[in-house]
Formats: structure tokens, sequence, C-alpha cells
């Protein structure tokens, strides 16, 4: 997941560079992680929430994303 959103990204934007900062662990089948964003002029965080669907309880059960935020607080936005 965290290729998929790095190169979305670097296709989307090419002024915007991120960097992986943390990953939280959330209950079973929550993923949430932390970017350091910037362009020429400012500097953020992005917070990442996604759900996934999960098929069994093994631990190589295949999932399925079912939901995938993407947010900036404007009080992690400094200029």
């Amino acid at each position: 997941m965290r290729q998929d959103i790095e190169s979305w990204f670097a296709k989307r934007d090419k002024n915007i560079t991120i960097k992986h900062d943390k990953s939280l662990s959330g209950r079973p089948g929550e993923i949430l992680m932390i970017y350091s964003g910037a362009t020429k002029g400012a500097h953020f965080k992005i917070h990442v929430d996604s759900l996934f669907t999960l098929v069994g309880s093994s631990i190589n059960a295949p999932s399925y994303l079912r939901n995938l935020n993407l947010y900036v607080d404007k009080r992690d936005f400094k200029k």
C-alpha cells in the first residue's frame, strides 16, 4: 500500500514530495499511516486511514480494500 500511495503522488503532481514517517497499529483490517509532504513553499503531514475486508484469519489470507481516506490537518500545514 505504501508503494501505491507514493507512486500515485509521483504521477499526480511532480512538485509534491512525500516521505513515509510512521505506521500506527489499528484494529484488525485497519492501516493508519502518516507521511511528510512538501512543495516549494509549504510543509505538511498527510494522514492515511484505510479499512480492509479480511477474508480469513490466517496471516496469509487475502484482503480487499474497502475504504481509503487521505487528509491534511490544517494544524500540520506550515509555509
